[in-house]
């Protein structure tokens, strides 16, 4: 009955502790210690790709257009979930692809003569969770 009695205290005093692998603890009169060790798993991080990794496109490429193809390694080996942050009016993340955005790209990011490019940057965020 004390054994019953001392981990009910621990689980209920330290909460965490119980999701500890190993807990060991000290009760007297005095004083309580407790000491738990536990298993941290350090992951790699996520290391992105994209191909092509300078894209281009045409100013008059149609809504849906792939732009490049985004790929992740590392991590946890969770599903990924993307996030683009940017020139969102003009391009859109579609599954695990960088895209023209469902309105085309607009004129005015195209570029004016005399100039034949314009550069747009853009933030590709892969989160696992």
């Amino acid at each position: 009955m004390k054994q019953l009695a001392r981990t009910l205290l621990l689980v209920t005093v330290f909460p965490a502790l119980a999701q500890a692998a190993e807990v060991t603890a000290a009760l007297n009169a005095a004083s309580i210690t407790v000491r738990g060790a536990l298993v941290i798993t350090i992951t790699a991080p996520i290391a992105l790709t994209f191909s092509p990794a300078n894209p281009s496109v045409a100013c008059q490429a149609p809504p849906g257009t792939v732009v490049t193809t985004l790929s992740a390694t590392g991590g946890d080996n969770t599903p990924i979930t993307w996030s683009l942050a940017g020139d969102t009016t003009d391009f859109a993340i579609s599954g695990a692809n960088l895209v023209v955005g469902p309105n085309g790209i607009a004129a005015s990011t195209c570029p004016v003569a005399p100039a034949t490019t314009t550069t747009i940057n853009e933030t590709v965020t892969a989160t696992q969770s």
